[in-house]
């Protein structure tokens, strides 16, 4: 993790010190490395001008309950329960609201775990794309990590996935469930970008949607309004898990630290009890203009000849600039992307992601 940040910091300082803008920097480097929905804002605006979104009473000024205000997790539990079809419904006491996802993962997997599968673009027995996950490959990693001493106590799922932009299927996920409960892993599933599949005819299975579930108190699922929603400053993120120990552990070890402001939880709350502008405004608008950009961004891949791996959901794509270093290593693609910041661009590379091998996204 200490790699991870100071690759973060390194990258990110270089563009933060000479930010693109339209008329103050136009010289700048243009960012197209933060994972950001910019498109959504004049959608959004509409709801934050409504006088609903700003009626704070006495109570909210005082401290509040830890794990979100009631009447706000009570509408989150109605937005989820819709949008992702739980067989079992999603219940508000089973909810934690948290300043973003991030601190969740942290927070669980400081909770359930200490800290320490890669993905490969070499398609391996019974695979039909690059970097596919499969659940040979997770028994694979787990018998190499077993074989070097170390304990495996969950398995972090991002589902549409972060960074390659696919759904996985409802087999797949199963398949994850299934070897989770075979050895009696904790199964922390992401799906912060639920709403945001662009794809004609695609469609997210969200994990508590299956049936059949195994050993569900090992299932914990976070979302948040950053992807979704285009809201990655309102910091918002959302747990829900069965487990009465694990949800104790947060509640009143973790959760205090993460609090959401009342003001947020308020307008958050009057933004996604509105079924009707989320379904035929908001969600159907963002998704096309997510269908465009996309299209917009392969179709220049494809007129200069740079391979890519085409995306379903999401907002970045996996991309393969190994043809244009003189060697495929980690050194040549840290070189690749120095130059890309000197010329003012701003990419991650492959590296950021811990990825085996010398891609750019």
């Amino acid at each position: 993790m200490r790699v991870y940040f100071n690759h973060e910091a390194k990258y990110l300082g270089k563009q933060k010190a000479n930010p693109y803008h339209k008329t103050k920097n136009p010289q700048g480097v243009i960012n197209m490395g933060t994972s950001e929905n910019t498109m959504t804002y004049d959608l959004l605006k509409v709801k934050f001008e409504e006088k609903e979104s700003h009626t704070l009473l006495q109570e909210h000024t005082q401290y509040f309950c830890s794990e979100g205000l009631e009447s706000f997790r009570e509408t989150i539990a109605d937005f989820l329960n819709h949008y992702m079809k739980p067989v079992e419904p999603m219940l508000p006491e089973n909810l934690i609201v948290s300043n973003g996802c991030t601190p969740l993962v942290d927070t669980l997997a400081y909770t359930i775990a200490d800290e320490g599968v890669e993905l490969s673009s070499k398609i391996g027995p019974g695979e039909s794309q690059p970097f596919e996950l499969t659940v040979a490959r997770l028994e694979s990693a787990l018998k190499k990590a077993t074989e070097q001493g170390v304990k495996i106590r969950g398995l972090l799922l991002c589902n549409p996935n972060n960074p390659l932009g696919v759904i996985y299927s409802e087999e797949l996920l199963q398949g994850c469930l299934q070897f989770a409960a075979r050895h009696s892993l904790h199964v922390i599933m992401d799906e912060i970008y639920m709403l945001c599949g662009f794809k004609e005819g695609c469609s997210v299975t969200n994990v508590l949607s299956l049936k059949n579930i195994p050993n569900k108190e090992m299932i914990h699922v976070i979302w948040g309004f950053s992807k979704d929603f285009g809201m990655s400053g309102f910091r918002c993120g959302v747990l829900h898990t069965w487990n009465k120990d694990v949800y104790r552990a947060i509640s009143t070890g973790y959760s205090r630290f993460h609090d959401v402001p009342t003001p947020a939880q308020i307008l958050l709350t009057n933004l996604i009890k509105d079924r009707e502008w989320l379904d035929n405004t908001f969600i159907p608008t963002n998704q096309q203009r997510l269908r465009n950009a996309h299209k917009m961004a392969c179709d220049a891949f494809q007129e200069v000849g740079i391979p890519f791996l085409p995306g379903e959901c999401g907002l970045f794509i996996w991309i393969d600039f190994r043809e244009l270093v003189p060697t495929s290593t980690f050194e040549e693609e840290n070189h690749l992307f120095e130059r890309m910041i000197a010329n003012g661009l701003f990419i991650f590379p492959g590296t950021y992601f811990r990825c085996p091998e010398t891609w750019l996204v």
